[in-house]
């Protein structure tokens, strides 16, 4: 929140000869919040795994109860951090649960409403189109957060394979695409429990491998995380 709080500079000259204007001082009053990645990033790790099993056939006649998984315990969950990822002013990373977040309501309304054994065409072009956009994400984090980069990257192949594999029809695709859920079950789930970790011990014990200015605003001094906060949303006059 920021607030306007005028000063009067002393009336008079300047040292140039020019008369001393009013100045605008505007006061940054922040409050304090918890992460919101390690919840996003576990709750992700459980709903990859369904989605692994089910490309693998473990939930062969369950797909309603596959639907109701994700749109009622996943889509909550990254909801919520993706609302507290825009408070805490991390675009990135609320950008990138944000687009997360939907897609599991909309892949679970599709296992609910859709035939059992169907492969809706809009579903394959979607996951595709979806992997791209995640790729796109992979790329805007890999300076600072490689390894946040890695698991978008695993989810970009788990999208493609994916709607490969709808389009298709082709069971090798289908269990290559659980396959990299399943890898990527593990590398969000390490990440969600870095990430934690890292906020609630003295010390972090699993690497996060943040560079450039994610390390200064996780390690640097306070000032370090302030030089763009005048150009951030919220505080500039346009978005």
């Amino acid at each position: 929140m920021s607030t306007p709080h005028p000063a009067t500079a002393p009336m008079g000259n300047s040292g140039d000869g020019a008369p001393a204007d009013r100045q605008a001082q505007v006061r940054l009053m922040l409050r304090p919040i918890g992460t919101a990645l390690p919840l996003g990033y576990l709750a992700f790790a459980l709903g990859m795994i369904v989605l692994g099993g089910d490309s693998l056939g473990w939930f062969a006649s369950e797909q309603v109860l596959v639907g109701v998984v994700l749109a009622s315990y996943v889509f909550p969950l990254q909801l919520v951090a993706t609302v507290m990822a825009f408070l805490g002013r991390d675009s990135v990373g609320a950008a990138t649960l944000g687009l997360f977040t939907t897609s599991w309501l909309a892949f679970g309304l599709v296992d609910i409403i859709s035939e059992p054994g169907s492969r809706p065409t809009v579903l394959g072009v979607f996951s595709i189109a979806f992997g791209v956009i995640v790729l796109g994400l992979a790329g805007t984090a890999c300076r600072a957060k490689p390894l946040f980069a890695a698991v978008l990257v695993l989810c970009s192949a788990r999208a493609v394979f994916d709607g490969l594999s709808v389009l298709t029809g082709s069971p090798s695709l289908s269990f290559v695409t659980g396959v990299v859920a399943l890898v990527t079950t593990v590398a969000a789930a390490y990440l969600g429990f870095a990430l934690l970790i890292e906020d609630a011990w003295p010390r972090p014990a699993l690497p996060v491998l943040r560079r450039a200015a994610a390390a200064s605003a996780m390690d640097g001094e306070l000032t370090a995380a302030r030089g763009g906060i005048l150009a951030s949303p919220g505080v500039r006059d346009q978005l």
